[in-house]
């Protein structure tokens, strides 16, 4: 499994960058995994659902949790990173 701080600097990263990741964890985990799986050499979207649940620990992908996790450690720490409003406001209901 690849490292907490390693997961949570490529969270940070993909957030500064792409404002949609901070408002949807399932396109911040479809981020992460196409960094992995580039390294990796592997086209995830070649993958079928099953197969992918298969792999996910083989290939030591990060779990969703962990990258949920990262998120919200990340989001707390920068502000600036935070969820637009509606989604901010959704989540506290």
């Amino acid at each position: 499994m690849e490292n907490l701080k390693t997961v949570s600097a490529l969270v940070k990263n993909i957030l500064e960058h792409d404002h949609k990741a901070r408002n949807t964890d399932n396109h911040l985990y479809l981020m992460v995994l196409e960094h992995y799986s580039g390294l990796r050499g592997i086209d995830i979207h070649a993958m079928t659902v099953p197969v992918f649940l298969k792999e996910l620990d083989r290939r030591s992908f990060p779990g969703f949790e962990t990258v949920r996790r990262s998120r919200q450690k990340v989001q707390a720490t920068y502000p600036d990173l935070a969820p637009s409003e509606a989604v901010g406001n959704a989540e506290q209901k």
